[in-house]
């Protein structure tokens, strides 16, 4: 069966949704993105893609810095309250429940309740089509101790997939799940 090239991502298994936390003066903004991936071990660095309008776009040119956390799938209701559209003066980690912890080294804030995050300084922003591709430098990364099991392993984490639109539907390891 063909597939229109605009719709390949369908047929693609999706990466992790991840949370990115930015600052806009003190309001502590978090928003989900499907469009990632680590880019380069040496130097470490991580990508994401992101629309010119949203808000955490313009906190990364004003700030240029960012926290990548990896939610899980007890997560998947703060993951949609943290998609809304707020006002760039509304925390999106009040609004979902999230608890910000600070960071060792950016200025963004961690997420508590994920399973890692990642600190980033901005490296380079390009435009890609309807997106942004913004790379950040990995400055500092944690894990959650639960996931730590006497070595590094990816094996213990347990990611949340985006896999439907408009209406969110989500898979992980395992089966499907969908918002209650």
């Amino acid at each position: 069966m063909k597939v229109e090239p605009g719709k390949y991502s369908k047929i693609l298994p999706p990466p992790p949704v991840v949370l990115v936390s930015t600052l806009y003066g003190d309001v502590k903004n978090l928003a989900p993105y499907g469009m990632n991936m680590p880019i380069s071990f040496e130097p470490p660095l991580f990508a994401f893609g992101v629309r010119e309008n949203r808000d955490t776009y313009k906190n990364i040119l004003d700030n240029g810095e960012f926290v990548v956390a990896v939610p899980g799938p007890e997560h998947i209701r703060a993951i949609d309250i943290t998609a809304e559209a707020f006002p760039r003066e509304v925390s999106e980690f009040e609004k979902a429940g999230f608890t910000p912890v600070e960071s060792e080294i950016v200025m963004p804030y961690r997420v508590k309740e994920c399973q890692s995050n990642l600190e980033c300084r901005l490296e380079w922003i390009k435009r890609a089509g309807d997106h942004y591709i913004v790379v950040g430098r990995v400055v500092a990364a944690s894990i959650a101790d639960k996931f730590f099991k006497k070595e590094f392993t990816r094996l213990f984490i347990h990611p949340v997939y985006h896999v439907g639109s408009p209406k969110a539907e989500y898979a992980g390891k395992g089966p499907l799940l969908a918002p209650e």
